[in-house]
């Protein structure tokens, strides 16, 4: 998931500042403070299988409500945790927060085939996260399968051995392997040869280059590609029936954007995610 594309500026108009601060000063004093307190809140963006025209999955984004400016989002918030080193126990705060919620959703009866939560490559490169991820899910009674690992993050990894050998042990236990925002950042073919992907995600921004002939053969021949080298394809960023189709056509398994669902709050995303499936099914 491109994070920038998430920003919405309206959510912090009328909002106060603390003592003058900057927005991006406040954050780097008081971030671990913020994740101390639980001020983060999961919202869940839908994913269409295009097979069915289901809504059977999700990936996971989070929000920082801040006491006084109200909400922030990614695009402000994920750098100041890079900075300050700190991605390693978001990713685990988040991953854990996300199986709470979803021991939770079952126990009503609601569930996702797979949900998937994001991972920077530098948390994926550390010797441990592999079992504390492993542990976290059977704490709660997740199936592993029901988990996805999208690898994100435009930074290479600093120990790619030790990085492949934790995703290798995630999909060994049953996790999935997801491959995001291919086409931006440093995710790249090098990526899906060695990483052992089940599912790949077409960033936004190769979508948008398919205005001419040109673009659109050429995105049809790396789906294609993705799909003979053994790998589901997900489509990011649809917001137009165009899109939509040509990604249906292509051979996307996957999509994924705005012409379908915006992420939506937790505690709503089983009760819209519903009146959708009932709207599909009066047309």
């Amino acid at each position: 998931m491109n994070f920038a594309n998430e920003t919405d500026a309206s959510a912090n108009i009328g909002a106060a500042p603390t003592a003058q601060k900057t927005l991006k000063q406040e954050l780097l004093d008081r971030m671990e403070e913020f994740m101390k307190m639980d001020r983060f809140t999961l919202v869940i963006q839908p994913v269409v299988n295009f097979r069915d025209n289901t809504m059977k999955d999700g990936e996971v984004l989070s929000r920082l409500e801040h006491p006084e400016r109200g909400v922030i989002f990614p695009d402000e918030f994920l750098p100041v945790i890079d900075a300050l080193g700190l991605y390693p126990a978001f990713d685990r705060y988040i991953f854990e927060k996300s199986c709470v919620w979803l021991h939770r959703s079952m126990a009503d009866g609601n569930e996702f085939e797979i949900l998937s939560c994001n991972f920077s490559r530098k948390t994926l490169s550390e010797a441990d996260i592999a079992q504390d991820m492993i542990q976290i899910a059977n704490n709660y009674g997740i199936s592993h399968s029901k988990l996805g690992v999208e690898i994100t993050e435009r930074e290479p990894a600093p120990d790619e051995k030790q990085l492949i050998n934790n995703l290798n042990l995630l999909r060994d236990a049953g996790f999935r392997i997801i491959l995001d925002d291919y086409g931006d950042g440093v995710t790249s073919m090098s990526d899906l040869m060695q990483y052992p992907v089940d599912i790949l995600k077409i960033d936004r921004s190769l979508l948008w280059k398919t205005a001419t002939e040109q673009g659109k053969a050429a995105f049809r021949a790396m789906v294609a590609m993705f799909i003979e080298l053994g790998a589901e394809v997900v489509c990011e960023g649809i917001e137009t029936e165009e899109q939509s189709r040509l990604a249906r056509e292509s051979g996307c398994h996957y999509g994924q954007g705005y012409l379908f669902f915006k992420p939506i709050r937790q505690d709503q995303v089983f009760e819209m995610m519903h009146k959708a499936s009932l709207l599909e099914e009066d047309v």
